[in-house]
């Protein structure tokens, strides 16, 4: 793939094929509540992050590689500091993680990027401005 995605709709894909895939991690008894979930829930999220929003990422860039993105539901540092921005309500967030909400629909772990305050939890639409950019140390 070469040419400029949509990032903002490779998010909301991802986020639809996880909940495309709920029904059938439950039947197996894969815990799939945030605070339940154990690793194979989160292989799978990260699994369809990476296939649906940074390899395209990647894919389009030369100047992106696969590992320097922060893995969703890991802490920030070390050399993986490129993540997915977006804006709510005028704030600058990253995706930090995917997380399943109410009616087994899957909302975004947002973190501000400057690193004050408290995460949101929210949907695609609730963001804006979805793009590439680099974390700080922290």
């Amino acid at each position: 793939m070469s040419e400029a995605i949509d990032l903002r709709r490779n998010v909301e894909l991802c986020l639809e094929a996880l909940e495309a895939i709920v029904p059938l991690a439950d039947a197996a008894g894969i815990e799939t509540g945030y605070d339940d979930a154990y690793d194979e829930w989160e292989e799978i999220v990260e699994a369809l992050y990476l296939s649906f929003v940074v390899s395209p990422v990647c894919d389009g860039s030369p100047d992106q590689d696969i590992r320097q993105f922060h893995r969703p539901g890991f802490e920030t540092g070390g050399e993986a500091r490129a993540a997915v921005l977006v804006d709510v309500d005028a704030r600058a967030y990253f995706i930090f993680d995917i997380a399943k909400g109410d009616g087994n629909r899957m909302r975004l772990v947002l973190r501000p990027v400057d690193g004050v305050g408290e995460g949101v939890l929210a949907c695609a639409e609730d963001c804006v401005n979805f793009r590439v950019g680099v974390l700080g140390k922290g």
